[in-house]
């Protein structure tokens, strides 16, 4: 199957789940709002949610930092 990460073509085996291919990328779930096929998902269901072939996610990343002043 073909999926696309950020505009980013990957191939990937049937049955794998939102989390799954987090894990495989080295994404910590929890610093990440994952959209797919432009909708939002919430963190609890990236696990239940299978991956479909041309099915499309985009990763926002969280990044730490420091602040203005």
């Amino acid at each position: 199957m073909r999926i696309k990460v950020n505009g980013k073509e990957y191939s990937i085996r049937e049955g794998t789940s939102i989390l799954s291919l987090l894990n495989k990328l080295n994404i910590d779930p929890s610093r990440v709002v994952v959209e797919y096929n432009k909708e939002i998902i919430e963190r609890n269901d990236l696990g239940n949610i299978l991956l479909k072939d041309k099915d499309s996610l985009e990763i926002i990343t969280f990044v730490g930092g420091g602040h203005g002043g």
